[in-house]
């Protein structure tokens, strides 16, 4: 096969091209690592190169006193026709900016391009930087709200320290030095996030499968903590679930999408994302998919194509990791991946989708597909001619939920004071077919209004 240049193969036909290859090298480091093949013309035919004696160690003197910081390739000759080539390969350097005879260079397809100063000042900062969650929050202590309920809650429960206020619990957590909190602290038990904008999550119920109409849209800017239930109350208002009856005494739920796998999905972009990009984390859901898109690519050292198989775990933001497995929220072996999978194989759903999008990681959950009820009703008659067929297809028909049927029981799920204007206006429904849906729930003893029209509250009835 024929080689050709890509943005991750160069080829040079002589070394006396040597300044062009050590820029492709630092062009490679900078992006995703590449290869510099010395010993073939641009349209990878082989010019017969002999590698004399002291060649290799000259250009590897070449590489250390034109780069920095210094690259370290790996260089291999080959027998190749009647000549060698030279394999040079560098992966992607853990320090960038690398810069060759004192300029940036990117590999940009085929090409290598110098980088702007501004892309150059963009690297320096993102790679000088501790790890975010570490760092210390610039606004003085005294001036910002921590949650007192979910502090308190979460002390009684995990930590049982002795303390006198907030700021003592987060002191014990090691959360404070010098009067300033760090950015997992605050994140984590902040009442509402003003300083951290890049951390408020946001969710969105499109109508169709593009996000041109919302339906519905709400931020979370409380402490991320909170921001699980709140992330995951919101999806269950805007999907369905399908009630089955199995004979035993409380119908199976079946929702749309398995709610732990969504819940797994949710955590693991609050404390896995890039919080030094400022785009934020972004619930979308569609008519027939939900997708979670989290700032940030995977670590490199984890491929997307394995990530159902491989059992690790690379934290990007470690305390954040360990307050959340602190308080039961996560564990800590890289499992997270295979438990999402399994959960759609339980509930019946196609397997998630892993991609990197536009800088972001992001899970995409294809809706189940509820079986038809007469396909069920007419195996039952088949299989079962003896018993009461009438009395279990009466059952079976009349526990019927339609789709909108089953919107309204998701959003009363959601907000059990929600009123038939909210409820309309979510699901795009006339208030009067609201009025006619909420009547058959009732008669079929799925729901129940408790109190009066104005101050009272629905309930959903479990049997």
């Amino acid at each position: 096969m024929q080689l050709k240049e890509s943005e991750k193969i160069e080829l040079k036909s002589s070394f006396s091209e040597w300044k062009e290859a050590i820029i492709s090298l630092c062009a490679f480091a900078n992006k995703k690592g590449g290869k510099v093949i010395v010993g073939m013309d641009d349209g990878g035919v082989a010019t017969g190169l002999q590698v004399g004696k002291s060649t290799i160690e000259d250009f590897a003197n070449k590489i250390k006193n034109n780069t920095d910081p210094i690259l370290y390739p790996s260089i291999n000759v080959k027998t190749f026709g009647l000549g060698e080539i030279v394999e040079i390969e560098v992966s992607e350097s853990d320090n960038k900016p690398v810069f060759a005879f004192e300029r940036a260079y990117i590999r940009v397809g085929k090409t290598n391009q110098k980088m702007s100063q501004t892309e150059v000042r963009e690297l320096i900062k993102r790679y000088a930087l501790s790890d975010f969650d570490k760092m210390y929050l610039e606004k003085e202590i005294k001036k910002i709200e921590f949650d007192a309920d979910l502090i308190k809650k979460i002390n009684n429960k995990y930590y049982k320290f002795r303390i006198s206020s907030e700021i003592d619990f987060l002191k014990k957590l090691g959360l404070i030095s010098k009067n300033k909190i760090t950015n997992a602290g605050y994140l984590c038990f902040v009442k509402n996030n003003t300083d951290i904008y890049q951390a408020i999550v946001k969710a969105a119920r499109f109508k169709g499968q593009s996000v041109v109409k919302f339906l519905d849209e709400k931020e979370f800017d409380g402490s991320i903590i909170h921001c699980v239930d709140q992330a995951m109350n919101f999806i269950k208002r805007h999907i369905n679930t399908e009630f089955v009856i199995t004979g035993k005494p409380e119908r199976d739920e079946i929702w749309d999408y398995p709610l732990l796998a969504l819940r797994e999905a949710v955590i693991n972009a609050l404390i896995h994302r890039d919080y030094n990009d400022s785009g934020n984390i972004q619930i979308r859901i569609f008519d027939n998919s939900l997708e979670i898109w989290s700032p940030g690519v995977l670590p490199k050292e984890i491929d997307i194509k394995s990530i159902f198989s491989e059992n690790r775990s690379i934290p990007r933001n470690k305390k954040l990791v360990e307050i959340f497995h602190q308080v039961n929220l996560v564990e800590s072996w890289g499992t997270g991946f295979q438990r999402i999978v399994e959960e759609c194989k339980k509930n019946g759903n196609k397997l998630p989708e892993f991609s990197e999008k536009a800088g972001a990681f992001v899970i995409s959950f294809k809706k189940r597909e509820q079986e038809k009820v007469g396909e069920k009703v007419g195996e039952k008659v088949g299989e079962k001619v003896g018993e009461k067929v009438g009395e279990k297809v009466g059952e079976k028909v009349g526990e019927k939920v339609t789709e909108n049927q089953n919107k309204i029981i998701s959003l009363i799920r959601g907000d059990e004071k929600i009123s038939i204007v909210e409820i309309a206006h979510q699901i795009d429904m006339a208030e009067k077919n609201v009025e006619n849906n909420l009547r058959k729930l009732k008669e079929k003893r799925l729901i129940e209004r408790v109190g009066p029209d104005k101050g009272g509250y629905w309930k959903i009835i479990q049997k």
